[in-house]
């Protein structure tokens, strides 16, 4: 052992041997500050410009914190309905006061004094007694007030907090941290608020830097030292988890005001990984122990830390050097029961669940950075976060002073959660515009910081250099967005996503579902109502239709859970796809409201697609077929190119791939055997072909195809199978069919006869009729046609040899493409179309491709379909007609309400 080894071990030696013989000074102290609190609005910002050392009385009014102003009705109260939103039913933005007298104990002389806030909104200032003393206006961290120099110990402060929750920058308003579309623009303070007191030298900053490949880690300690004198001391790690413990010290020396230590920490070979199939979780803590050879100082910090590092892979996000498909969820701030995001465990631990629950392992908190309580349970469960600063728009655009909190507000997230395994990917913000040289200042300056995440300079827009993924619509070879699905799935992503970084597919899905009324009544205990639910409802009613409104959700959502299985199919058939990020299995009530969720914004069910059946298509393995077509005639072969899925922790050893046909009713029709072998994981792979002829399927019905691996991996997918129908539409002396509504079909009324009409398209005034639900909502974006799916009358006798649900299907792919919208408000209130169009909910109006009527004493069918165009090549629409034919001939074919001549004659054009 040389010389300086020896020198140093015996300094350090003594250090230890002072420190355990002098008694050392009390650990940090911690006084909780919630409870009653001295309370005083000030909307026009009056107080703040006038304190003097005369103006200091009591707050007249009381407020329990902590907690949020709209709690104790607080504010103005709305008398509004807002339609593009939920309605705040207490709206309070400004300043607001909050007061209390702490007495700061005499035992605290010589120590840091500290006030920290978990939670606030906007701005927080501190004032002692009369004087402004501390002021922070992060958004994304909690408040941690320095009062040290202004209070004494032994003496009693009136301590008054300022919360202003007006914009401090100008920032774009819609960002989810502060906003009133997804959670409100709360006003006051949550989770954790306490007095704090530490020694002078204390720990300011832990942070654990993982090395999986020699199982060790680096830790950075920021040690602050405010005595003005040298200090000596050393420092014990101790590292525990599961069946875990390890300890290790390392000799301190500080001369600065602040010093920087760093030691590697080897962790052995029972070390664990951590990610989302084994979040393994360890806490480091680390006790000070330091002093001036006159004083005694100690401090302890720790931290959780997950042994996982993440990289750049060629297409793929790589946990742990191995390739991960992220499928996630947006997360938008939405939480109506509070108004606020939730900082308890118990919130969080629920939707981390249910994220699991559904198959997914990834949540992007769009324009926002959740709260501590989120990271804790997204590294229990293993959840990977990518988290953004309250940044949209044109934020990027010049602003020095938006600027510089931006600047402020990246790093103070990255020294805030960045021991957190789960905190993944980071990303500035929402669909930026403006000056991207700022943008790759922030993604640069972030990679230098903290390596332990993916950068990436915003989504959905301009690359920059620094770029370590890109979520996306686009990329420079084409679309990666997937917002619907196809009736056929020999198609995939894979192209468009093979470029210099791992895409993801930005926002996926958006497809609107007619919202539940029934929702209503859940907000009864919310600082927010529903009261465009309200409205929409009541406009409804006006229109005739109020008893159908359960029907319209039911319809919609079918048809926007059957979009999600094949958004989310296509999406897992790219290999090449990072993965994707939903827009979102929740609904998300602002900027029009977006009801596009399977779950509501309470993340409660909406019983469309149970947990079980959502995961078949969504899940760490997934069976997956390709085929052409989803509606066949008799005499055609069904083919299918199977996969696997499998980006599970595991390959699957001599997997049993088999695969079947069933009937309605359940009964298996026809079943095979692919070549059994071991699939892979972290991959997509092809597994075999089959085929299945169609010719002993002689009557018209839907099938399923089926696929299983081990008879656990399972999934399905819906064809129809018809007949040739080759003499369609014969007219007789009883029934005459017709594109026009001429003098001829006008006799045959008028005689008492019937007559089915179907129009060209391109000659009905109308709505152009689509297969899909709007997009995202049609408040926001108001192009046509602004409908949501259809309901089909399925028990009416006009479908007796159509088989079909009450909601479309992929069967109907052809008829509704092919078909146009009339517009039929002006109709008898009894007068249903049996295909009904459901019209955008802020419009409620009557719609149809379909209906019956009473008309000149005749009975009348229309369908607005085209049946001329390649009926040769359209099975399922030549079987409609089939069916309408049987129907219009028979005895059943008897309409109710009758209808005037002149709205035949409006919706046509001569």
């Amino acid at each position: 052992m040389n010389h300086t080894i020896k020198r140093y071990l015996k300094s350090f030696f003594i250090i230890l041997l002072f420190i355990q013989i002098n008694p050392l000074k009390a650990q940090t102290i911690e006084v909780d500050l919630s409870g009653t609190w001295g309370f005083q609005t000030d909307l026009m910002d009056f107080r703040r410009g006038s304190l003097s050392p005369r103006y200091n009385h009591l707050l007249q009014g009381k407020i329990e914190l902590p907690g949020i102003t709209d709690d104790y009705q607080i504010g103005y109260k709305s008398p509004y309905r807002y339609i593009d939103r939920l309605t705040r039913k207490y709206e309070y933005m400004g300043p607001a006061w909050y007061q209390r007298d702490i007495e700061i104990p005499a035992s605290w002389k010589g120590k840091r004094i500290f006030m920290y806030f978990e939670r606030t909104h906007w701005l927080s200032s501190i004032y002692v007694d009369t004087k402004e003393v501390s002021k922070i206006d992060y958004i994304s961290v909690p408040h941690n007030h320095d009062l040290t120099d202004f209070v004494k110990p032994g003496k009693s402060h009136r301590i008054t907090v300022c919360i202003d929750n007006r914009f401090q920058y100008n920032t774009h308003k819609w960002n989810h941290a502060h906003t009133e579309f997804t959670q409100i623009n709360w006003n006051g303070i949550l989770g954790k608020m306490k007095l704090i007191a530490v020694d002078p030298v204390y720990i300011d900053d832990i942070q654990v830097y993982p090395n999986i490949a020699d199982k060790s880690v680096k830790v950075r300690l920021q040690i602050n030292n405010d005595t003005k004198k040298a200090i000596n001391g050393g420092a014990v790690f101790k590292i525990s988890g599961t069946n875990y413990s390890l300890s290790k010290e390392v000799q301190v020396v500080c001369k600065d005001s602040v010093t920087f230590i760093e030691s590697i920490i080897q962790l052995g070979k029972n070390i664990k990984l951590w990610d989302e199939f084994n979040p393994n979780l360890y806490t480091i803590s680390c006790q000070l122990k330091t002093s001036d050879d006159k004083v005694n100082y100690q401090h302890e910090k720790s931290a959780t830390f997950g042994m996982r590092e993440v990289k750049q892979g060629k297409n793929h996000v790589l946990i742990n050097n191995r390739p991960v498909h992220l499928r996630g969820n947006v997360e938008n701030a939405v939480f109506p029961k509070t108004g606020h995001a939730p900082v308890d465990d118990a919130s969080w631990e629920r939707i981390m669940l249910l994220m699991k629950e559904y198959g997914m392992n990834h949540l992007r908190f769009h324009s926002w950075c959740p709260p501590e309580a989120a990271f804790r349970m997204a590294d229990k469960h293993g959840i990977y976060f990518e988290v953004e600063m309250p940044m949209w728009g044109k934020d990027a655009e010049p602003d020095e002073a938006r600027y510089n909190f931006f600047r402020r507000e990246i790093k103070a997230i990255l020294k805030e959660y960045g021991n957190h395994p789960s905190f993944v990917l980071y990303c500035n913000g929402n669909e930026i515009t403006g000056n991207f040289d700022f943008i790759e200042e922030l993604t640069a300056e972030g990679r230098k910081l903290d390596p332990r995440h993916l950068y990436s300079g915003s989504t959905a827009r301009t690359r920059v250099k620094s770029d370590q993924y890109y979520v996306s619509q686009q990329t420079n070879k084409g679309p990666v967005k997937v917002y619907e699905g196809l009736p056929e799935t020999d198609w995939d992503r894979n192209t468009e996503s093979d470029v210099d970084v791992p895409v993801i597919s930005h926002e996926s899905g958006q497809r609107c579902i007619y919202p539940n009324f029934e929702e209503i009544k859940k907000y009864a205990n919310s600082p927010v109502e529903a009261r465009n639910f309200e409205v929409f409802k009541e406009m409804l009613e006006k229109n005739g239709m109020g008893d159908q409104a359960h029907d319209f959700f039911r319809a919609s959502g079918a048809l926007t859970v059957l979009e999600y299985k094949a958004v989310i199919e296509a999406l897992l058939r790219s290999s090449k796809s990072a993965g994707f990020q939903l827009l979102s299995i929740n609904d998300f009530p602002g900027q029009g409201y977006a009801p596009v969720g399977i779950l509501d914004p309470f993340w409660d069910s909406k019983g469309l697609v149970t947990p079980e059946k959502f995961r078949e298509f969504c899940a760490p393995r997934v069976a997956l077929l390709r085929y052409d077509k989803s509606a066949y005639f008799n005499d055609e072969t069904f083919k299918g190119k199977a996969e696997v899925y499998n980006f599970s922790n595991s390959e699957i050893k001599n997997a049993k791939l088999k695969w079947w046909l069933t009937d309605d009713a359940g009964k298996v029709l026809k079943k095979g055997n692919l070549k059994t072998q071991t699939i892979a994981n972290d991959n997509v792979s092809p597994i075999g072909e089959f085929s299945i002829a169609l010719n002993g399927i002689t009557v018209a019905q839907k099938l399923a195809v089926h696929l299983s691996v081990n008879d656990q991996v399972k999934n399905s997918w819906n064809i129809w199978v018809y007949p040739k129908n080759k003499s369609l539409m014969q007219s007789t002396d009883q029934v005459l069919y017709t594109t026009v509504y001429d003098d001829a079909a006008q006799k045959q009324l008028a005689a008492g006869k019937t007559v089915v009409l179907c129009p060209m398209p391109n000659n009905v005034k109308g709505r152009k009729s689509i297969f899909h639900n709007h997009f995202w909502n049609p408040i926001m974006f108001a192009w046509p046609p602004m409908t949501i799916g259809c309901l089909i009358h399925q028990e009416e006798p006009v479908f007796k040899d159509f088989t079909t649900s009450y909601h479309t299907d992929w069967q109907w792919w052809d008829i509704l493409n092919n078909a146009k919208v009339i517009e039929m408000q002006d109709t008898p209130g009894q007068l249903r179309p049996f295909i009904q169009v459901i019209d955008s909910y802020d419009n409620n109006q009557k719609l149809g491709i379909g209906f019956e009527a009473k008309v000149k004493g005749g009975k009348l069918l229309v369908l607005a379909v085209d049946t001329q165009k390649d009926m040769d090549k359209r099975p399922a629409t030549q079987q409609l007609l089939r069916s309408i034919d049987n129907y219009v001939k028979s005895d059943k074919f008897a309409p109710k309400v009758a209808v005037e001549e002149s709205f035949i004659q409006s919706f046509l054009i001569k």
